[in-house]
């Protein structure tokens, strides 16, 4: 929070250079400077955001979800940005309803933040799959990636080359809150396919 203030009155004063006359050199600072400035803002809330996902203060507000639905929804809600790579998600889900006992807002993070990962990284594609046993696996081609990288990707702040407008958190908030939840996460990297597996078991 004590980070926060002073960004926001940055990119505030920011907004009014822009507003006003300037050359050229000027006006290329001030977008560098933006830029930034952005950056920082952005490093910031996800700072927060793993701090609130790694705290052991706020218990998780447990209640019956239907995995089915949330995988649903969270690929609807990337969809347009997929489909705008040329990337058509093929989801596959079982017959039956899949419940756990889960932190549906939570759930619903890990997940958007597991599709924006498989959104940087995918070669073409992407595959998620939901088992009968509570597992979501989300599949895709990765050749800017190796093995060693996929074993770093849960870090905090480790980003590879075609993840550089990343902060490094998103998967580290990802495995934090799944771990609070009960499930796993684990990553791994075959014939240059990359597969994260989220796991939630009874």
């Amino acid at each position: 929070h004590d980070l926060r203030t002073p960004l926001t009155a940055i990119c505030g004063y920011l907004e009014l250079l822009e507003r006003g006359d300037r050359t050229p050199d000027q006006a290329r600072y001030l977008s560098l400077i933006a830029g930034r400035a952005q950056a920082m803002r952005q490093l910031t809330e996800e700072l927060l955001r793993y701090s609130v996902a790694a705290s052991l203060e706020d218990e998780p507000a447990l209640e019956p979800v239907d995995l089915n639905g949330a995988v649903e929804e969270a690929a609807a809600a990337l969809y347009g940005a997929f489909m705008e790579r040329g990337i058509v998600p093929a989801v596959s889900l079982p017959e039956e309803r899949v419940v756990r006992i889960l932190d549906r807002a939570a759930l619903s993070r890990v997940l958007g933040n597991l599709l924006t990962n498989a959104l940087k990284y995918s070669g073409g594609d992407l595959e998620v799959t939901l088992t009968p046993d509570g597992s979501i696996i989300l599949s895709n081609a990765a050749p800017g990636l190796d093995e060693v990288q996929v074993g770093r990707l849960f870090d905090r702040f480790y980003t590879v080359e075609t993840g550089r407008s990343s902060t490094g958190l998103g998967l580290s908030i990802a495995r934090a809150l799944t771990e609070r939840m009960g499930g796993t996460i684990a990553a791994r990297y075959e014939a240059g396919r990359l597969a994260v597996t989220l796991r939630f078991p009874l």
